[in-house]
């Protein structure tokens, strides 16, 4: 490569060869700031690496896995850019995103990380895909616009700000809110978050009932709710919003009417609590329902009170896991962790001014 890239997008990659190709054509359609990749792959036992050598990557492979949060580290350190934007190998990106976030941090230099947002559709099929992605990207577009958080694969930060902070904290195992942890600890300090609600990449991740479960309970709730109780932050935004947290109650107390009442309140309890997270959420079902339709609006209602009473569910067990002292374990291992530096094709000869390979 020849110059100094100005951004340095971090990449990484665990069994991810479904959507890797797609993901890195997507990064090397963008032009106006010098760039580089950098994949980081966590120990992958399908073509990953074979993918990722057809690109003007960095590859970094290690022979164990470490986890998302300690290969981000790990790619950071690895990096040249006085920006690193974090990307996953599930997404896509439009031709303008690491420009537009690049943009962002260089208009205002007290802006210390850009965050951008999910489009409002995903290839994935099936319902809970659907939901799951639209409504990510429905709390992004009502954010605050300066906020107190990040999305670890949406992120530009300049890395002198994330290497003061250490990085992302590797202690929280499978989850996926070290992103969130490093967000809190920026907002506490006073360093401004800006979100980007403009720039929107398109997700590759499909979700079944189950997965959907794991993901919003084991990788989310729980040891979200045990960093709030740990940082003390709370902020009405974003999924701690007051209409959120509101909805969480009603569907806990319609659960706890069905199951504990007899006669008549039985039924008016949990169908007045239900009405109440509808009337609570009515500008995402209508947004729902101008997007796809009336029969997915019809699941989307069926589904919101399940949402919220797994959703309280995850945030007790948060407490017991921060009052027991398990919340935030099972770290990932060290970003030392031994690998391997590969280069990707045509690498040396790069054109860094339009991030296209020659």
């Amino acid at each position: 490569m020849t110059g100094k890239p100005e951004v340095s997008v971090v990449i990484p990659v665990h069994n991810a060869a479904r959507t890797l190709r797609a993901c890195l054509e997507s990064v090397f359609e963008n032009e106006g700031v010098a760039y580089e990749v950098v994949v980081v792959d966590d120990a992958s036992t399908d073509d990953s690496i074979a993918i990722a050598l057809e690109f003007p990557c960095t590859i970094l492979v290690l022979g164990h896995s470490i986890r998302a949060a300690n290969c981000r580290n790990l790619g950071a350190t690895h990096a040249r850019g006085d920006v690193l934007l974090f990307f996953d190998a599930d997404q896509i990106m439009p031709p303008d995103t690491v420009g537009g976030l690049w943009q962002a941090l260089h208009d205002d230099p007290d802006v210390v990380a850009a965050v951008a947002s999910l489009a409002p559709d995903t290839p994935e099929p099936g319902f809970f895909s659907q939901f799951k992605n639209f409504r990510h990207h429905y709390v992004h577009q009502q954010a605050d616009a300066e906020g107190m958080t990040l999305a670890s694969g949406l992120t530009a930060i300049r890395r002198s700000v994330f290497e003061g902070y250490g990085g992302f904290e590797p202690a929280y195992g499978p989850s996926s809110i070290e992103d969130v942890a490093l967000g809190y600890r920026l907002a506490r300090d006073g360093r401004r978050i800006l979100f980007r609600p403009d720039v929107q990449v398109t997700h590759l991740k499909g979700y079944t009932f189950r997965s959907l479960l794991v993901s919003e309970i084991r990788d989310r709730a729980i040891p979200w709710t045990a960093l709030l109780l740990r940082d003390r932050m709370w902020r009405n935004d974003l999924n701690i919003g007051v209409s959120n947290s509101a909805s969480v109650g009603f569907a806990g107390a319609g659960f706890a009417a069905l199951v504990g009442l007899r006669g008549w309140p039985r039924a008016v309890v949990p169908a007045s609590a239900t009405a109440a997270i509808w009337l609570l959420n009515c500008d995402l079902l209508e947004a729902m329902a101008r997007r796809y339709g009336p029969a997915f609006l019809a699941k989307a209602l069926a589904f919101l009170p399940v949402m919220y009473l797994y959703q309280g569910l995850g945030f007790v067990a948060g407490i017991v896991a921060h009052a027991t002292g398990r919340g935030l374990h099972g770290g990932s291992g060290p970003t030392e962790a031994p690998h391997r530096v590969l280069a990707g094709r045509g690498l040396e000869t790069r054109n860094a001014e339009s991030g296209s390979a020659r």
